[in-house]
């Protein structure tokens, strides 16, 4: 039982770099600055009483749950908004910028709860872990294999909804079937037009396979190349073929940051910059830890 604990204690609080969070954290906060901005091109219908929102007699699980904005301060809003995603990805001031920002996507979601789906949810969850993140070279082990554990459980749940309660087992033309949807994309119809059927199906329990065997591709080192393959190249694929689902699936990329190994991803953030923040102080090399 000592043992045991002696494991997890490590692999919850040993000191790591935290290159890795830091990747994870201009990467995240990219995804979240392209969805703004696409976001914004009719700000007026989300975020004012112009656009369509229910009342809260009519549908009180959808309706605004904050006030609305005036027509007038959607530009203020809008300059607090990317002000702040930048200043959180670069700069000294990151944890009031990380804080403001998160006061913004949480106002946002309120505002607009039709719009709200898991990306929203997903926003709100990755900026409060950077808020909470202690700074420094070396961190506690905890942040990161926080995130860890989320995309794997996002990934193994998906999966085990697909096999037990969809059809995903069942029958072979699901994903030929969904690509042809309200999402359809050209690309998708092109796909749909020239490729045969049964390449539709090695698709869709390729990318089944994947989401059930996340926890080992991406959990177990030596299998992560591979699991960056098919992970990756399902996202890519899924944002080539379904009508605004790039940001989900860039959103979704930018989670696998916090599985690079550790000295790439410090060779990363250093080409971004002689000097980043992180890493100014000079702290003593990390104890090893899992993974």
């Amino acid at each position: 039982m000592r043992r045991l604990y002696a494991h997890w204690q490590e692999f919850w609080y040993a000191q790591v770099p935290a290159a890795r969070l830091e990747l994870f954290r201009v990467a995240m906060l990219a995804t979240l600055a392209y969805y703004l901005a696409a976001r914004f091109a009719y700000a007026r219908e989300w975020l004012t009483d112009i656009g369509f929102h229910p009342s809260v007699a009519a549908d009180r699980g959808h309706a605004p749950g904050v006030p609305l904005l005036p027509e007038s301060w959607l530009v203020p809003f809008a300059i607090v908004c990317f002000a702040s995603v930048a200043l959180a990805m670069f700069g000294r001031l990151r944890r009031p910028a990380t804080a403001v920002a998160l006061a913004c996507v949480i106002y946002v979601t309120l505002a607009d709860p039709i719009s709200a789906f898991t990306l929203n949810r997903l926003y709100i969850f990755s900026l409060t872990l950077l808020l909470l993140a202690p700074a420094g070279a070396n961190i506690p082990a905890w942040p990161i294999r926080v995130l860890q554990l989320s995309l794997l459980l996002h990934y193994a749940g998906s999966g085990v909804c697909k096999a037990a309660y969809g059809d995903w087992l069942a029958h072979d033309d699901v994903l030929w079937m969904q690509i042809q949807g309200l999402y359809m994309t050209d690309a998708a119809a092109w796909m749909v037009r020239t490729l045969p059927t049964w390449t539709f199906t090695v698709q869709q329990h390729t990318a089944l396979g994947f989401e059930l065997l996340a926890p080992l591709l991406l959990g177990v080192r030596r299998l992560r190349p591979l699991g960056f393959l098919l992970g990756v190249g399902m996202h890519l694929l899924v944002a080539l073929t379904m009508y605004q689902l790039i940001y989900f699936s860039l959103q979704m990329i930018a989670f696998y940051a916090v599985f690079v190994d550790p000295v790439r991803a410090q060779r990363i953030v250093t080409f971004f910059g002689d000097s980043p923040p992180w890493a100014r102080r000079r702290e003593p090399p990390p104890r090893p830890a899992h993974s």
